[in-house]
């Protein structure tokens, strides 16, 4: 990869429906030049998929930590895996048997419920649980970009305190 695929991958991440043209007129060269780059970059798995990012307003997101017994991350993450259409994302992380959920809902009611369930079907697998509903959103690679006071963008849209 080198620096024409980086271009490439920034103004896609920005604007994933952007023509072949209009791909090829940003970082000069033909249509037909930035297509075989976009086709080898999603040959090569570096571009996995494209997806719509769809924003409701009054939409809720909560981030669920779960922290495992030693010997019980798989039977829980399992269980969180098949659960719910509300889970959007399930990472793994560098902390030992932990598991951060990020859920969407438009109902408060929905993501006390799946915490609910969580912790009735995997309560004695838990060590911790933490739930929160995120309150402000500062940066989101998927629009909706908040900026808090006294924060400043440049026109490479990134974020930063003078």
């Amino acid at each position: 990869m080198d620096g024409t695929d980086e271009k490439i991958l920034d103004l896609l991440k920005g604007n994933a429906r952007m023509s072949y043209q209009e791909l090829g007129d940003a970082i000069g060269m033909s249509r037909v030049a930035a297509k075989k780059r976009v086709q080898k970059l999603e040959k090569d798995g570096i571009i996995r998929g494209y997806n719509t990012c769809i924003y409701k307003p009054g939409e809720i997101t909560e981030i669920i930590d779960i922290v495992t017994l030693p010997d019980k991350y798989d039977e829980v993450l399992r269980y969180v895996s098949t659960r719910t259409a509300y889970i959007r994302q399930i990472f793994g992380t560098t902390k030992e048997n932990h598991i951060h959920i990020v859920a969407v809902s438009d109902s408060a009611r929905d993501l006390k419920y799946l915490a609910k369930m969580i912790i009735k079907k995997c309560g004695d697998s838990i060590d911790e649980i933490h739930c929160h509903a995120v309150k402000d959103v500062y940066k989101d690679v998927y629009g909706r970009i908040r900026y808090g006071e006294g924060s400043v963008s440049d026109s490479d849209g990134v974020n930063e305190r003078p």
